[in-house]
Formats: structure tokens, C-alpha cells, sequence
């Protein structure tokens, strides 16, 4: 058996060469990570990556390819310079694109190739990859690191359920159904409702514009924490949608009311799979929970489809803890060089880790309380699967 050798990728020249093998290996791949797709990362370095050098870390079985790691060079004032995942401003998660037994040299690849950068930020890695990578780290000389603990991952587990009114049954109480078919039949008092699915470039491009103007209005906007919100991600995205919808790998949902749209939502579509990245509904239709009824059309398809996930992705909402069965969490990787700047650095990583912690909880408790004391009775339906064990 040959062994398997890595290299380091530099310049947009070279990443743009080495695309038909990075396609051909994401195709191989029975679940590959579709936010390191090649239509994610090769539209990110038309767009948003245009300013920033790129280093990709390879792994080669003889000739062939068998990993791809993409990165960029992020310069921050007075710390230098850091690498970050290619996608890192928009994508959900940064595992690499490898077959499984060239996850370990892609890793002393990478903690090789820090030891040139102030550190190496990978913010989002599933629990999987994470506890895949722990053994070789924890015994290679060169892995100087802070694996940590990110956020939660919330999913529907669909093959659970015989099919979707076995998912309602199990996961919502009596008065939760009873108030979305009350809210379902409120909308339709207000006009045509309709619910679609669009796939093609051709079907999705007119409502792109439509759905960035409705985040606009929505909570998102107003927070601005939406994904449209600056120029230069709206750019990015419209041809990130144009680019995934070509390839099979994208759906946009939307509800219209008499013609307007009133919510939307973004899935990307992986093997089997389904990953929601973008939602937003009209906040004038708030009270009849658009977004919800079209959420659970957009579930309802996919048991239709027979896929076996449906993945909320990162971020702790009540929502998702109401409408999960199962819950993961996503971790944070950072590597550092071995050097006195690199373990001060870590030191600092590790105690802001610590406060933001202990800062979140203090927050959650309080926005509990408060909760409470709104509404001492809490009688939002808690027969669900949010308690369910982790991963």
C-alpha cells in the first residue's frame, strides 16, 4: 500500500487547477460536508475570497486525490496573521472534504503548516469529526491545540417515524397541532396560500431578490444578523444559489400569500440529508407562524423523500429544541504554533473560552427566569424529543 503524502496549494491559480479533481473526489464520497462543496468554495474564491490569499492542504494516495482542506489568510492588527476555512464568513461546517484515512495527515498537515501564522480557526466541525480527530492530536509532538465545545446541533432524526403525521403525533402535543391548523386556516382567510419547491436555477432566480428583501424586513434584518446584509454577501450568495441549484444541491421553499411571499426557507441537500441554512418570514404575518407551517411542509417532503436527516444546524433556538428529536453539538479546532507566542496565545483563547461560557449560562438562566414570570404556567407543549442523549 503506498503512503499517503500532503502538500500545500497556494495561490488562486493553483486552487482553480486542482477543481475537476476536487469535484471528482466530493462525488465520491458517500456524505461528503456540502459546505466545503465545490460549488461553495469555488464561488466563495470568485466572490467574497477575491482579497484574501488562499493555502490548500492536500492529500494524495499516489496520484490521486484523496483531501482537500481549504483555506485563507486572514491578517488581524497586532496578533498577525491566522488562517481560516474558506467559506468561514457563510458556511456551517468546515470538516474536510477526505476519505476517512486521510483525515490524520491532512491534521499533522495542518498543525505542520502553523507553525508559519499566528494560529489555524476551524469554528465549526461536527462531534464526529471532532472525536475522530482527538487520538492523533492528543499523541503527535506537532499538534500544539484547544479543541472546544461550540454550540449545540439540533436534527430531526426521520427514520424515526413511519411518516410525517407519526412525527407530528410524537413530537407536538394536542395544543400545539391544534394552534398551527388554527393559525393554517387564518392564513388561508387571507387570501391564496400556496407552498412550493424550487430546484432549478431557473425556478429559484426570480425569488432570490424577494427572499433578501424579506429578510431585510424580518428580525434578522433589523438585528442585523442576516445572511443578505451586506452587498458583498448578496453578491455571493445569488451566485452561490445559481451555482448549488445547478448542481442538484440546493432547494428554496417559499410560502406566498396572493402572490407575496411571506416566508422562505434555504435548504442545502446533501446525501440522504437535509440541512436548513437560512429561513425568515414576514414579521407583519408573525402571529400565524409562517415560518413554522412552512418548515413543517418542507419536513413533510422530506419524508416523502425518504431522506434520513433533517439537520437544523448550529445555533440554540426554542424552536429546534421543540421540534428535534436528537441533539449533537458542533466544536471549535484551533491550532497554534509551538512557540512562546503560540502558547499565549492559547492561554488567552482558553480564558476567553471560559468567560463566554460562564457569561452565556448567566444569561440563559436569567432570560429563564424572566420567562417564568411572564408566564408561571408554561403550558407550551413540552412532550418532545428536546431531552433526548447527545450524540
Amino acid at each position: 500500500m503506498l503512503r499517503l503524502t500532503t502538500a500545500i496549494i497556494r495561490g488562486r491559480k493553483a486552487a482553480f487547477a486542482l477543481e475537476p479533481e476536487y469535484i471528482q473526489l466530493f462525488e465520491s464520497l458517500p456524505d461528503a460536508n456540502v459546505f466545503l462543496s465545490p460549488e461553495w468554495v469555488y464561488t466563495w474564491l470568485l466572490s467574497l475570497g477575491r482579497k484574501y490569499e488562499v493555502c490548500f492542504l492536500v492529500c494524495r494516495d499516489a496520484e490521486k486525490l484523496v483531501g482537500v482542506w481549504p483555506f485563507f489568510e486572514h491578517r488581524i492588527p497586532i496578533i498577525g496573521t491566522s488562517l481560516l476555512p474558506v467559506g468561514a464568513q457563510a458556511a456551517d461546517l468546515f470538516d474536510p472534504i477526505a476519505r476517512e484515512d486521510a483525515v490524520e495527515p491532512l491534521l499533522n498537515a495542518l498543525a505542520e503548516l502553523c507553525q508559519q501564522y499566528a494560529f489555524a480557526w476551524l469554528p465549526l466541525l461536527s462531534l464526529k469529526f471532532a472525536d475522530q480527530v482527538q487520538e492523533p492530536l492528543s499523541t503527535s509532538r506537532r499538534a500544539f491545540y484547544f479543541l472546544r465545545k461550540r454550540t449545540l446541533r439540533f436534527l430531526v432524526e426521520l427514520e424515526r417515524f413511519k411518516n410525517f403525521e407519526d412525527f407530528m403525533q410524537m413530537v407536538f402535543g394536542p395544543k400545539t397541532r391544534q394552534s398551527l391548523r388554527r393559525k393554517s386556516r387564518r392564513l388561508a382567510e387571507k387570501g391564496e396560500v400556496r407552498f412550493e419547491t424550487l430546484g432549478s436555477p431557473e425556478e429559484i432566480s426570480p425569488w432570490v431578490e424577494k427572499a433578501m428583501q424579506l429578510e431585510k424586513l424580518s428580525w434578522k434584518g433589523e438585528e442585523g444578523v442576516g445572511a443578505f446584509q451586506r452587498a458583498t454577501h448578496r453578491s455571493f450568495y445569488h451566485l452561490l444559489l445559481e451555482n448549488l441549484a445547478a448542481r442538484g444541491r440546493l432547494r428554496l421553499s417559499i410560502l406566498t400569500l396572493n402572490g407575496q411571499l411571506a416566508a422562505y426557507e434555504i435548504g442545502i441537500l446533501g446525501i440522504g440529508g437535509y440541512c436548513m441554512h437560512g429561513t425568515a418570514f414576514d414579521p407583519a404575518l408573525a402571529p400565524l407562524s409562517p415560518g413554522r407551517l412552512l418548515m413543517l411542509h418542507v419536513l413533510e417532503k422530506c419524508f416523502h423523500e425518504k431522506r434520513g436527516v433533517y439537520d437544523f444546524l448550529q445555533n440554540d433556538q426554542d424552536f429546534k429544541r421543540q421540534m428535534s428529536t436528537h441533539q449533537s453539538s458542533l466544536w471549535d479546532l484551533i491550532f497554534f504554533p509551538r512557540s512562546f507566542r503560540g502558547w499565549f496565545l492559547r492561554l488567552i483563547m482558553k480564558g476567553l473560552h471560559r468567560w463566554s461560557t460562564w457569561r452565556l449560562r448567566r444569561m440563559k438562566k436569567q432570560a429563564s427566569s424572566q420567562r417564568k414570570k411572564a408566564d408561571p404556567s408554561q403550558d407550551d407543549d413540552n412532550d418532545n424529543f428536546s431531552s433526548s442523549p447527545q450524540e
